[in-house]
């Protein structure tokens, strides 16, 4: 995930970026923290993504970005957070601006496939069929570059070169062929997928238009590309190409170079989502996924933001619910105090967590954690719930064979049948729970403690269980001598 460092600095260099790429980068990155994107969705943007739509609980409109996810999920609106809204306003704003003159190029081409593009200022050059190196050098280039340039150009396309005396020219028609071969591949489609237009999409810039070394070339177009946006996150910071963070002074704590994934931020977001307790179902649709059971592979909460999501529903009855829902109602303790004394640690378990600290004593459960009261449940973990579902359904298959067998007489089939039937009973009761809507997504539950027979107890009834010999009332242990 991204480091703290990384997200402190993103919004500094996001208010503060003027140069076109760090303005386009800060601004892509702004877009990715505000929903868990791929890199390529974003890039796949179309110019007029932004959606607004009218909601009935509030005078606000809701706010969000027409979306294709990349990895087979439906076409959507991603609703962006009311906190970030106006993030995503201005990102798309800065990239559109950035992008303009672009889309103002690609249409042009769209409607004039087979000619050059001038701007007006330079139309005139239309009319000329041998044009100088300062001509090709105005055509070509944003802005002025050394005499030399132009003529390396036109080698670089082997464009033939006449000369009269000491000038050079070239035809005008073989520049405008070599321009049209720079176009991108597939023009005018940029997204065969979904049908976009280079005219149409959000992240297209004149080429160049984000090197630091290059001039940019004026009458050419590109997607803007994953390296691009990589690179500049601090991929090749020690190679040559100065990272936004590295141009705005900004650094780890250690004063290593800051170094980000655009697929971090999408890990990042996933991870705030389940310890935020949205359910599973929510998150594989907020992150454009076809199969909820990829949530796992994104989710980095960490072993103690665990223990500490549980430490805080402790004694909050509208979060808990079981014996830990009430705090102490006599000792006087604080209820953060009280939580971590009732719940030191927590371990990842088949239907959810193990609360019981086993520095203090073994499982004395055996892991039959379903009838265990350290045994804690969230709702909305899709995969344990799942269990769940299926521990009930092998609990009343075995509850239906115990029965059966104990209506044929089989010894021992009664008391089976009676195990069976309590831990159907408690599994009931706790899908009734996770199925309650008034229960939010992210409760934790916990289940009552069963009754645990003792060593005497158990003793007893293997006792009452065992079979005597034929013609002895005792067991041999206790026949007296003759």
């Amino acid at each position: 995930m991204p480091s703290q460092a990384a997200l402190d600095a993103l919004p500094k260099v996001f208010l503060f970026a003027t140069e076109p790429a760090d303005v386009l980068v800060s601004a892509t990155t702004a877009i990715l923290c505000s929903a868990p994107d791929r890199i390529s969705e974003v890039l796949g943007l179309p110019v007029n993504c932004e959606v607004r739509q009218k909601k009935d609980s509030s005078e606000e409109d809701a706010y969000g970005l027409r979306w294709w996810p990349a990895k087979g999920a439906a076409p959507m609106v991603k609703w962006i957070i009311p906190s970030m809204i106006g993030v995503v306003e201005e990102a798309v704003r800065k990239i559109r601006r950035l992008t303009d003159e672009a889309r103002k190029i690609a249409l042009w081409y769209e409607e004039n496939p087979t000619h050059l593009y001038l701007t007006e200022e330079l139309e005139h050059f239309r009319s000329e069929k041998l044009l100088s190196m300062a001509d090709v050098g105005e055509i070509i280039f944003a802005n002025k570059v050394d005499k030399s340039v132009p003529g390396v150009w036109c080698d670089t396309h082997r464009i033939p070169k006449y000369k009269d005396g000491n000038q050079g020219y070239v035809r005008f028609a073989d520049v405008e062929v070599a321009v049209l071969n720079q176009l991108p591949r597939g023009f005018p489609v940029a997204n065969e997928k979904t049908g976009l237009k280079y005219s149409e999409s959000l992240f297209i810039v004149q080429r160049n238009a984000l090197s630091a070394s290059k001039t940019r070339i004026s009458c050419v177009i590109e997607p803007v590309t994953h390296p691009q946006i990589h690179n500049r996150l601090g991929a090749r910071s020690t190679t040559g190409i100065r990272s936004i963070f590295d141009r705005h002074g900004f650094y780890e704590l250690d004063g290593s170079p800051i170094r980000v994934h655009t697929h971090q931020f999408r890990h990042y977001l996933n991870t705030l989502a389940q310890a935020g307790g949205l359910s599973q179902l929510d998150i594989a649709k907020w992150s454009g996924r076809k199969n909820v059971k990829q949530n796992k592979y994104y989710d980095h909460e960490t072993p103690a933001a665990i223990v500490d999501r549980i430490r805080t529903a402790v004694g909050d009855d509208t979060r808990m619910f079981g014996p830990l829902a009430k705090g102490p109602q006599v000792a006087l303790i604080k209820r953060d105090e009280f939580a971590r004394l009732k719940v030191p640690t927590a371990h990842t378990t088949d239907f959810g967590y193990c609360i019981h600290d086993y520095v203090m004593s073994p499982c004395q459960m055996h892991r039959d954690c379903l009838n265990c009261g350290e045994q804690v449940c969230v709702k909305g973990e899709s995969e344990k719930e799942n269990r769940i579902r299926h521990a009930y359904a092998e609990a009343a298959r075995l509850l239906a064979m115990a029965e059966q067998a104990e209506r044929d007489g089989d010894l021992g089939a009664g008391a089976w049948a009676k195990h069976h039937r309590t831990q159907l009973e408690r599994i009931t009761g706790l899908i009734q729970i996770l199925d309650n809507p008034t229960v939010p997504d992210g409760a934790v539950i916990q289940l009552m403690p069963i009754d645990i027979p003792s060593r005497l107890e158990h003793a007893e009834q293997a006792c009452a269980l065992s079979i005597s010999p034929v013609g002895e009332s005792m067991p041999p242990a206790f026949k007296e001598e003759t």
